[in-house]
C-alpha cells in the first residue's frame, strides 16, 4: 500500500482544495479560485510554523503554550484569507473551519485506506508540522501503552495447583536422594549364589580382571558369560584363582 501513499495524498489535497474553493465562491470571496486558496495555504503554513517555533524562545506555562500552539495557526490562516483572498472576517473564519475540517477528514480517509495506525500516524504528522512540544508527551504515552503480545507456553506442572506442584517437587527431591548410582560392590564368596544372573567382576590372584554375567556356580568353578568381539563366550574360572568377587548393583 506504500506505493499509493503519494497518489492518495494528492487526491486528498486536491479534494480539500476544491471544497474550500467551492465554499469561498459561495460566500462571495474576491479570490475564491483554487490557485489563490492554495497560495493562501502556503503563506499561512509558513507563517504558522515560524510563529510556533518562535514560541520556544519564550518561557510559557504548559497550558498557555498548548493553547497558543493550536490557536496561532487558526488565527494566521484567518488573517491570510481575509487579506489575501479578500474575504470578510465571518467568511474567513468559516472558510478556515471548513478547510481544516475537510483536511482532517481527507487525512483520516487516506490513513485508513493505507492501513496504517490512525493515532500514531496523526501524531507523527503533527510533529512534522511543528507541534513537537505539544504532542511529544502524547506520543510517549501512546507508545508506552502498546504492548507486544507474546505467546506464553505453560508446562503441565505450571497448570497444576500450587499444593500439587509442591508435592511433586518434594517427591522429586526424595527420589534424587534415594537414587544411588549402580557400581561394583565386593561380596563374600559364600554369597556368590545370589549374584547368579547379574553382572560381576572377578579379580584373579594373578592380577587379571574379568567381567561378565555369572551363569552358574559349580563346586570348583564360576561359569562366566562374556560378550567378546567374536560373539558370546562361556568361561569357566576356578574358585581357587579368584581373589575378589564384585557384583554390579
Amino acid at each position: 500500500m506504500e506505493m499509493f501513499a503519494i497518489p492518495l495524498s494528492i487526491i486528498a489535497l486536491l479534494s480539500t482544495l476544491w471544497i474550500t474553493s467551492f465554499f469561498a465562491r459561495l460566500m462571495s470571496a474576491k479570490k475564491p479560485n483554487m490557485i489563490w486558496i492554495f497560495i493562501a495555504w502556503i503563506i499561512g503554513f509558513i507563517v504558522s510554523i515560524a510563529a510556533i517555533i518562535s514560541l520556544s524562545l519564550f518561557t510559557l506555562d504548559p497550558p498557555l503554550h498548548t493553547t497558543l500552539t493550536y490557536f496561532i495557526p487558526l488565527l494566521i490562516f484567518t488573517i491570510v484569507y481575509h487579506l489575501f483572498n479578500k474575504m470578510d472576517w465571518i467568511t474567513a473564519i468559516t472558510i478556515n473551519i471548513t478547510s481544516f475540517a475537510m483536511g482532517v477528514i481527507a487525512t483520516v480517509i487516506v490513513i485508513i485506506t493505507l492501513g496504517k495506525p490512525l493515532d500514531k500516524t496523526i501524531i507523527l504528522l503533527a510533529n512534522k508540522v511543528g507541534l513537537v512540544s505539544t504532542l511529544s508527551s502524547a506520543e510517549v504515552s501512546a507508545t508506552s501503552q502498546e504492548e507486544e503480545i507474546e505467546d506464553v507456553v505453560f508446562t503441565e506442572q505450571e497448570l497444576l495447583a500450587p499444593r500439587i506442584r509442591s508435592k511433586l517437587k518434594q517427591q522429586q527431591k526424595n527420589q534424587q536422594r534415594s537414587y544411588i548410582e549402580p557400581t561394583f560392590n565386593i561380596i563374600n564368596m559364600r554369597r556368590a549364589k545370589g549374584a547368579i544372573g547379574h553382572t560381576i567382576r572377578l579379580s584373579k590372584k594373578n592380577g587379571t580382571v574379568l567381567e561378565g554375567i555369572l551363569q552358574q556356580i559349580t563346586h570348583e568353578q564360576f561359569i562366566l558369560q562374556q560378550t567378546l568381539q567374536g560373539g558370546i563366550a562361556t568361561t569357566p574360572i576356578a574358585k581357587e584363582s579368584v581373589k575378589t568377587l564384585a557384583v554390579y548393583q
